[in-house]
């Protein structure tokens, strides 16, 4: 691994709890508007809503899943 990857691993230590999570939710948003981007993708005639209604309901399906195991 490179340098740039420990130096990022260091700068994410020293961040503060609230920095975490709103880092987490900043990553969680990008997650979702790529979802939604390749939802749109396979489905290039739907509507924005239709797009993050799938994106809902697959984002459920994933944590169904996630407490089965």
């Amino acid at each position: 691994m490179n340098q740039s990857f420990w130096d990022e691993i260091e700068r994410s230590r020293r961040l503060t709890g609230a920095e975490r999570i709103s880092q987490s939710l900043q990553l969680f948003e990008e997650s979702v508007r790529r979802m939604v981007a390749g939802i749109k993708h396979q489905f290039p005639d739907i509507s924005d809503d239709e797009a993050r209604r799938i994106c809902r309901e697959r984002l459920d399906r994933i944590r169904r899943l996630e407490k089965l195991s």
